[in-house]
């Protein structure tokens, strides 16, 4: 290696460092009991690095929010999804995998991802960021009842729109935190949304 390379090397690696060290410092205000606003200049301070730094790293607030929801992703295992669409070659139980993949996904930083949710609501800046994670996620149940139409019964093309419509509510994060309220576990709230998900998708279990 030489000097110039292991000094780049060194760079990046400080830059890296310093990127999780402001993720951590935004997250760490966004999940505080006295939470009332999320500003550059609060995270800058937080993570000890100018407010230039913060901007440098990400820049924009709504880059800022987007790197922590993506921090936070990570952090909830998130990358399951691509394996779930790979190993099942029954798109109901890809469903299933899918509805608990996200169920767990919202408990693992629940008050954190309410807030962000919050401020997606009221931030012009952020919105779009949400709305795209929103129109993933829905990609993705089209996928699965695209699939699930071509081994099961198909829909009518009344009933797809509807049902899609009515997954995309079920796997919501609104829809798992009214559900979760202050005493269901990940796994109660799955198999309710798992059922409720089985009767818009019109899947009735063989009785034996």
């Amino acid at each position: 290696m030489t000097p110039r390379t292991y000094g780049m090397a060194k760079r990046q690696a400080a830059g890296a460092q310093t990127r999780e060290r402001i993720l951590a410092a935004a997250h760490e205000l966004l999940a505080a009991e006295d939470f009332t606003e999320l500003t550059m200049d609060a995270v800058a301070r937080k993570a000890d690095v100018s407010r230039l730094t913060v901007y440098y790293q990400f820049d924009s607030k709504a880059g800022l929010l987007e790197a922590l929801y993506n921090y936070i992703a990570k952090r909830g295992q998130m990358e399951r999804l691509a394996e779930i669409f790979r190993q099942s070659n029954d798109p109901l139980r890809t469903l299933h995998d899918f509805i608990l993949t996200f169920a767990r996904f919202w408990a693992s930083d629940r008050n954190v991802i309410r807030r962000l949710h919050a401020l997606g609501g009221v931030d012009p800046e952020v919105a779009p960021g949400l709305l795209a994670r929103n129109q993933r996620r829905r990609h993705g149940l089209e996928v699965i009842l695209e699939r699930y139409c071509r081994v099961y019964p198909p829909l009518s093309p009344i009933q797809e729109p509807v049902a899609l419509d009515t997954l995309h509510m079920l796997t919501s994060f609104e829809t798992f935190d009214a559900l979760a309220g202050e005493g269901r576990s990940v796994e109660e709230v799955g198999k309710i949304v798992c059922k409720q998900a089985d009767h818009a998708i019109g899947f009735t279990p063989r009785r034996v």
